[in-house]
């Protein structure tokens, strides 16, 4: 039997489907006391019951990672490459999703809150981890499993591991791609806008100045004359720079005019954009409305003031990295296509890898991204399947075979 039948042969013998159910009904939403802790101690004791060396680490505390290895021939002189899969373990709210928690399966699906992003492709990771350590195969790198908390949020987890980095020339992200290979994110900014004004009662209006209509000013100039020069910032895979006005909220009632308006907007850049120039140019155009309009007055702000450590900022791994080809050539061994080449425009913690460690970056995983976060979140037995072998498939292409 071949090192590749073992690893099928061992996939098969692990329900993944039951795996993703089990991490569904663990529930690790935004908002809870110590939210990671009991679905990290899951994974943690299934990795170590398989005889994967596991640990758990404090993101901060009440809030762990889980680091799990499986230690190849030459690493452990220290050579041979390294291949780190990552997947985040919390997820948003229920909101409006009926039983959200219970992970059922049926149709050929598991469904559930976190079963598309990104519990089914931690179970997929988990799964590859285990079929490689039972079938006794022997790497020559390192396989490296990261379960971070809080990506939904600040990226806590993330950042955590970046301060105490294990060497890894390649990570795999496990979001929700369809099994498309992403070679990189947009950059993502969150930005507040605060107008000032003058308040006075509404029917002497000249002798104030309304927030609001500052506010509208400024949004009519982001819309007619930013919004197409951002158009025309294309990368490759990732497509443009983009602005999306997200809230507005201003004045105290109909008859006085109104001294305060905050508007918050999302914006996406492209590889090649800082968020030193996003926020330039921001404040550009608010020094550009200030000398147009007498009485135009406002400040740019960051809405995660405080806590945004680490620039939200894009990349692109090029199509002909190692990572790529490991992938794509895992995918013919299976007597599949070569995964289609995309760009994702939503943030995913592989912007902060990427931009911070020497190692190639892409974004790997089963399930619909358009599912996440919706009232009907679900993903595919059938991809779950799939990515397992193709994770374990990538390692033995990536780290090599003893």
């Amino acid at each position: 039997m071949t090192n590749r039948e073992k690893i099928i042969n061992e996939i098969q013998n692990i329900n993944i489907a039951e795996l993703t159910s089990d991490l569904v009904k663990i529930k690790s939403y935004s908002g809870m006391e110590r939210q990671e802790q009991e679905v990290a101690e899951y994974i943690r004791d299934f990795l170590a019951f398989n005889g994967i060396e596991v640990s758990l680490t404090d993101a901060t505390p009440g809030r762990p990672n889980v680091i799990a290895r499986i230690d190849g021939e030459n690493h452990s002189i220290g050579k041979g490459p390294v291949l780190m899969l990552n997947g985040h373990i919390d997820t948003v709210p229920a909101y409006d999703m009926e039983r959200a928690f219970e992970g059922e399966i049926r149709e050929g699906r598991v469904f559930g809150r976190g079963s598309c992003d990104m519990k089914g492709p931690v179970a997929a990771m988990m799964a590859a981890m285990v079929a490689i350590k039972r079938s006794g195969i022997q790497l020559a790198g390192q396989l490296v499993f990261a379960g971070v908390a809080d990506e939904e949020i600040a990226g806590i987890g993330t950042k955590a591991l970046l301060k105490d980095w294990c060497r890894a020339d390649a990570v795999i992200v496990g979001e929700p791609t369809s099994l498309k290979i992403g070679l990189g994110n947009k950059g993502l900014e969150w930005i507040k806008v605060d107008f000032f004004g003058r308040k006075v009662h509404g029917g002497s209006q000249d002798k104030g100045v309304n927030a609001i209509n500052m506010a509208a000013k400024f949004i009519n100039f982001i819309t007619d004359e930013y919004v197409p020069k951002l158009a025309e910032r294309k990368v490759e895979y990732l497509g443009s720079a983009s602005l999306n006005i997200g809230t507005i909220n201003g004045g105290d009632q109909p008859s006085t005019v109104a001294d305060r308006c905050v508007v918050t907007f999302d914006r996406r850049s492209v590889p090649g954009e800082s968020v030193e120039d996003v926020y330039r140019e921001i404040n550009d155009i608010i020094n550009t409305l200030s000398q147009r309009y007498p009485g135009f007055k406002a400040k740019v702000r960051d809405c995660l003031e405080g806590n945004n450590d680490l620039p939200h900022e894009g990349f692109c791994t090029p199509p002909e990295s190692h990572i790529v080809r490991a992938v794509q050539k895992a995918a013919r061994a299976q007597d599949m296509e070569p995964p289609q080449l995309v760009g994702l425009s939503c943030w995913t913690d592989a912007g902060f890898i990427a931009n911070n460690t020497d190692a190639e970056c892409i974004i790997f995983g089963p399930g619909d991204m358009a599912v996440a976060h919706t009232a009907d979140e679900h993903i595919s037995i059938e991809q779950l399947q799939q990515a397992a072998i193709m994770y374990a498939m990538t390692a033995l292409e990536y780290c090599g075979e003893v």
